[in-house]
This record gives C-alpha cells, structure tokens and sequence, in this order.
C-alpha cells in the first residue's frame, strides 16, 4: 500500500515544478488560518479538522489538483469536550433525569 504525502512533500514537490512557488506564508493566508497551524499540519502536528480542510482546499485550488483528508497524510486532533458538550447526552432508557 502506498503512503499518503504529507503537506509538506505535496507544496515542495509542486514549487519545484513550477515559476510560481506557493510558500506556507500564501497558503496560510490564502486558507485564513494562523501560519503558525499551517506549520503544524506540514510538519505532521495534530491540527483540527477544520484547519486542515481548510489548507487542503485552498492547496487544491492553488495548486490545480484536488486533494482531500483521503489523499493526504494529515494528523488530526481529537475533538476538544467543549465541542463535545455542545451535543446534549440522552440518557439511556430506562434511567430517570433528577
């Protein structure tokens, strides 16, 4: 099974076959997210979905090939509680609220 690029390889690999360099600086900006998270998702940091669906897409688009969380080697963090609470728990069945 072949291994997924990370971010990194993907924009070397495409600045080195192209005049018009993307640098993580533009991508970041381009994708409206911290520089600093663009360079955590290259470097194999965990950054959250959004984040990283964002980069991804603004990639794609710059560079002129579609690229997904499917294609790329991406690591994800989990989802923090306070998204988690968001979401009322039902209770079981059965079980009574006090």
């Amino acid at each position: 099974m072949e291994e997924k690029p990370t971010l990194l390889q993907l924009r070397r690999s495409y600045n080195n076959s192209t005049d018009t360099p993307i640098t993580s600086q533009q991508l970041a900006q381009a994708a409206r997210v911290p520089l600093a998270d663009e360079f955590m998702m290259e470097l194999g940091r965990p950054v959250s979905a959004e984040i990283a669906n964002r980069v991804i897409n603004t990639f794609s688009k710059l560079a002129g090939h579609r690229y997904t969380l499917a294609n790329i080697s991406v690591s994800l963090k989990e989802p923090s509680t306070e998204q988690l609470s968001n979401h009322p728990v039902r209770p079981e069945r059965g079980t009574t609220r006090r």
